[in-house]
């Protein structure tokens, strides 16, 4: 990599002692992030290099230095990874491709469809749901000329309105044919994965709550207050269905949304059950969602790290300095440790990269949202090892 220059001749000692101290402890719209993206994004991209403290960023700045070593990808990386990343980074060259693709996904789709394509409230429709657009079904249901049609002619029975210049709307053929790659990109990872999978076949012995935990839970939350399906225990949700409605949709699912018929899985009986259940559930206050209980680092948190960090941030490799193989090694490893701050989501350096902010972490793509909420609730409950 090419030599960093020396910045101690073009910027001043206040400049360079704020840029260290952004460097160290990255916080969105400080001084310190304007300074950042003024002069190192044109070398480091959106990559904040690491320091132990800010003595030793300050004499990196000042003086310059080698940049780190990149690693040898191809001793970790597949073939067919090496050929998708020369792929996605000669597009991005080109600026065209899923680098711009998720730019202009960013700022004309996210509003409706969600950041990661998980959908949510149709802001056009009162009561309606978008589907997500962005789970393993969806992707291979869907091939690129029809993702292509649907974006530029839109879909006016659902509310969404032309995008396409030719239909009326703000984007070239080029940029749409960018927000399709950017979509077609989820395939290898799919941000959502829908329908649930059971594994466990409710025994008739079960009581309500533990057939809701188990076939409810994951989509509408372990308290109805909603998470990639609406909440369920809303004034508005409980006052739309009546007794008979629900019993209906759950047995036969929801069209134009994620939810599948349950009535192979559930008994007559169960889904009567369930019914009954949701009338119970606690009502939110104020468009509030009831709180949950605390993940646990054990059950929630490690098999979210040991899939999705530990092939780069192991005991052997670590990789910034940080193992997330133990409760410990999380906790105490890092070239900017403590990584989770019990208590403060908003200082704990875990939170802001899963969040985006500064270098986001994993680089092979955002962790699904309803993952990003375990660690960040996990770490605003206390970071506890339980």
């Amino acid at each position: 990599h090419l030599d960093m220059p020396a910045w101690k001749e073009k910027l001043s000692d206040d400049e360079i002692n704020t840029l260290a101290a952004y460097i160290v402890r990255p916080e969105p719209g400080s001084d310190g992030e304007q300074l950042f993206e003024q002069y190192c994004v044109v070398c480091h991209g959106t990559r904040i290099p690491s320091a132990s403290d800010t003595e030793q960023a300050r004499n990196i700045i000042s003086t310059g230095g080698a940049h780190i070593t990149m690693p040898v990808w191809g001793d970790i990386l597949t073939p067919e990874q090496l050929d998708a990343l020369v792929e996605y980074t000669y597009a991005a060259s080109k600026g065209g491709g899923p680098a711009a693709g998720a730019r202009l996904y960013e700022e004309y789709c996210s509003a409706c469809h969600g950041a990661y394509g998980q959908g949510g409230p149709n802001p056009a429709r009162a009561g309606d749901t978008i589907a997500p657009i962005s789970s393993a079904e969806y992707l291979k249901t869907r091939n690129d000329a029809t993702l292509r049609s649907i974006i530029s002619q839109g879909q006016p029975d659902f509310g969404m309105s032309p995008f396409g210049d030719s239909n009326g709307g703000p984007l070239t053929d080029e940029q749409v044919d960018a927000i399709v790659a950017f979509i077609r990109s989820w395939e290898t990872n799919p941000p959502v994965t829908l329908p649930p999978e059971v594994s466990v076949i409710p025994e008739p012995t079960w009581n309500s709550a533990q057939i809701f935990t188990l076939v409810c839970a994951s989509c509408h939350g372990i308290k109805g207050e909603g998470d990639i399906g609406p909440a369920l225990n809303t004034a508005e949700f409980q006052e739309r269905y009546d007794d008979q409605a629900l019993i209906e949709i759950i047995t036969s699912g929801h069209e134009a949304t994620p939810m599948i018929a349950w009535e192979e899985i559930l008994s007559a009986d169960q889904i009567e059950q369930l019914a009954e259940y949701i009338r119970t559930l606690p009502p939110s206050t104020d468009g509030e969602s009831t709180p949950t209980a605390a993940p646990s680092f054990s059950d929630d948190v490690s098999p979210i790290l040991q899939e999705k960090c530990q092939l780069c941030h192991n005991a052997s490799t670590k990789l910034g300095g940080w193992d997330a193989s133990s409760y410990d090694a999380v906790m105490t490893t890092g070239d900017h440790a403590p990584v989770a701050i019990p208590g403060d989501v908003e200082n704990s350096l875990l939170a802001q990269l899963i969040q985006g902010i500064g270098s986001p972490m994993p680089p092979s793509g955002s962790l699904p949202p309803a993952e990003i909420k375990v660690i960040l609730d996990w770490i605003a409950a206390g970071a506890e090892n339980d």
